[in-house]
């Protein structure tokens, strides 16, 4: 199951249920809808959400899927209803593993690292549209009145970057920044990359949005073992370039180890880099952004978790939670200043109440926050993951999954 939270609303997408929309308050459903696309029926992989009118009722939803396909939805909260707006055929790049949309841009990127840049502002036809990253011709399921095939504007390839990414759009005055943050290896151990892309609007309606400024930073290596680690070059050694945009990463050498372990999950919302290890801790560094220029802080080590973290999620109002894969273990992060790692509360669930999930079952967690702890069984209750974790101003929402992949989304209410 796939899990967005967006002002009490958590927006779901699996293969069983498609997508679906719920009330976090009343735990009651939305809307839902299914996701099945033309010659298949791939697993949703990745999912994003555009909030920009959400304050009017509107929500836009992103979906990636297995094949590569990948379609965009919107929701009426006011009407309670779910309708899509546009479906792309699959691609024979792989499956989808991370999206950002904000509308007109969407970003994807696979498991390979390969990275798409869309924008469904298209210009004015004089023949063919734009094909997708695969030579493939865009879908032309999108019916009038809906999106047209989105353009491709640039595609991103990295024969060094490896999971885990995160992906990112925002607004910056008339721009849109787009960001990749991703993970590669050095000598002897691993270090984290960001590559911010400047997008601003077209000149006119028979041009296509500009890609002005490509900015990439590396955090310091981490070292893991091996020899001294390699620091990433000043100058990249090569890139792969495409409408005018690089990417690049630094290259190993000869000598260099097969991958060593580095961070498990990355969270980007700017300016909050958010990494989790596999450590029981995470590592906080904070981008500074300019149409000029681009740098990583030094990282700050978080500690206070004492079991596996299986997630992790952040805002741009500079929080984050973190879960345990295994028990009761949530933690709540100030991030702001550079005494966040001191800056931490434990979140533990009522022992007395019981609480009910979104997929109707009754759960013996608690809908509040208390100081009480339930002690785990001896059997049978470590056997539940918590695999996905996220929060708005006054719930935190963790996805729990049990023996048998069942799955349930358990909402935690502060107020």
């Amino acid at each position: 199951m796939l899990v967005k939270v967006v002002e009490g609303v958590a927006v779901t997408a699996d293969g069983e249920g498609g997508l679906r929309a719920w009330d976090l308050k009343s735990r009651s459903l939305i809307g839902q809808v299914g996701t099945g696309g033309e010659g298949g029926e791939a697993a949703p992989s990745c999912i994003a959400v555009d909030e920009t009118e959400f304050e009017r009722g509107v929500l836009d939803v992103a979906l990636g899927f297995d094949d590569g396909s990948f379609g965009v939805w919107r929701l009426f909260t006011g009407e309670k209803r779910l309708e899509l707006r546009y479906r792309h055929e699959k691609s024979s790049n792989g499956g989808l593993r991370a999206m950002a949309f904000s509308y007109p841009y969407l970003l994807t990127a696979t498991q390979s690292v390969l990275v798409s840049l869309y924008t469904f502002v298209v210009p004015r036809p004089r023949g063919r549209f734009a094909h997708d990253a695969s030579g493939a011709a865009p879908s032309t399921s999108a019916v009038t009145g809906k999106p047209p095939p989105p353009y491709l504007l640039t595609s991103l390839d990295s024969h060094t970057s490896r999971p885990p990414l995160a992906l990112s759009l925002r607004r910056a005055g008339r721009a849109t920044v787009a960001s990749v943050a991703y993970t590669f290896s050095t000598r002897r151990g691993w270090s984290i990359g960001v590559q911010d892309l400047h997008i601003h609007p077209p000149a006119g309606p028979n041009s296509v949005p500009e890609i002005t400024t490509t900015r990439i930073a590396y955090t310091n290596p981490v070292e893991t073992g091996g020899s001294p680690p390699l620091s990433p070059p000043a100058t990249p050694h090569h890139g792969h370039r495409r409408s005018g945009t690089t990417t690049t990463a630094p290259q190993p050498s000869a000598s260099t180890p097969p991958l060593e372990p580095g961070p498990t999950t990355l969270c980007y919302t700017h300016p909050y880099l958010l990494a989790t290890l596999p450590d029981n801790t995470l590592i906080l560094h904070t981008c500074t952004s300019t149409a000029s220029s681009l740098s990583i802080s030094d990282g700050v080590r978080l500690w206070g978790h004492t079991s596996g973290i299986s997630d992790a999620e952040i805002t741009a109002r500079g929080k984050a939670v973190s879960v345990s894969s295994r028990g009761e273990e949530m933690r709540v992060w100030e991030l702001e200043g550079r005494s966040a790692a001191s800056r931490s509360v434990e979140i533990r669930p009522w022992q007395q109440q019981t609480g009910q999930s979104l997929a109707g079952e009754q759960e013996e967690e608690g809908e509040g926050m208390g100081g009480g702890r339930r002690e785990p069984a001896a059997s049978g209750e470590w056997d539940e993951r918590r695999n996905w974790v996220g929060f708005d101003d006054e719930m935190v929402i963790v996805l729990k999954e049990r023996g048998g992949a069942r799955q349930s989304l358990m909402v935690y209410d502060f107020t």
